[in-house]
């Protein structure tokens, strides 16, 4: 098979839930020097959820971080970082590598899959978690907001709105004289 037709049939192998067999498809036409590098990052992701299937999470992160040897970071591979440390619970990695995702440019002009959501939505409610996590609820309605500008009607952000309301009034109410 060509380095794109190995690329895309380790993506079926994926999809089809044959998760080592696309790991060795994808490690090898990772490990190929021909191949088109937005394939190859793409590739890199796809192995990660190939490694993530499987219980290896350690080879899912390398996985994520080979792709920066293609090009920079893309947002899509930043979130999916971010996510990695939030479902761990290593609140302040999953921020550090949302916060990334925010500041990468989107460049629909190199023909990769572009996932929109991870250049603005994505992250800015994802940090709105975390930071609500970390306890800084002015940060997470902050970014709760933000994620509201991008998707005004989203239910996650219309959620999270009703949540600091509910906040700030049960503190309105607990700092009220008592008659």
């Amino acid at each position: 098979l060509s380095p794109r037709e190995q690329f895309y049939y380790a993506r079926e192998l994926y999809y089809h839930k044959e998760f080592e067999e696309a790991e060795k498809v994808l490690t090898g036409f990772l490990a190929a020097d021909d191949g088109w590098s937005e394939n190859k990052i793409d590739g890199c992701r796809h192995l990660a959820y190939c490694y993530l299937a499987q219980g290896k999470e350690k080879q899912a992160l390398a996985a994520y971080f080979y792709s920066f040897r293609y090009d920079l970071p893309r947002a899509e591979t930043c979130c999916e970082i971010g996510h990695l440390f939030l479902d761990r619970g290593e609140l302040q990695q999953a921020v550090f590598w949302y916060k990334q995702a925010l500041s990468t440019r989107r460049q629909d002009s190199l023909g990769a899959f572009v996932l929109p959501d991870c250049y603005d939505y994505l992250p800015s409610i994802q940090l709105c978690v975390c930071y609500d996590r970390l306890g800084n609820r002015a940060l997470a309605e902050e970014y709760n907001e933000r994620a509201g500008r991008y998707k005004p009607q989203d239910a996650a952000y219309l959620q999270n709105k009703a949540y600091f309301a509910a906040l700030k009034q049960k503190q309105i109410d607990e700092n009220a004289p008592a008659e």
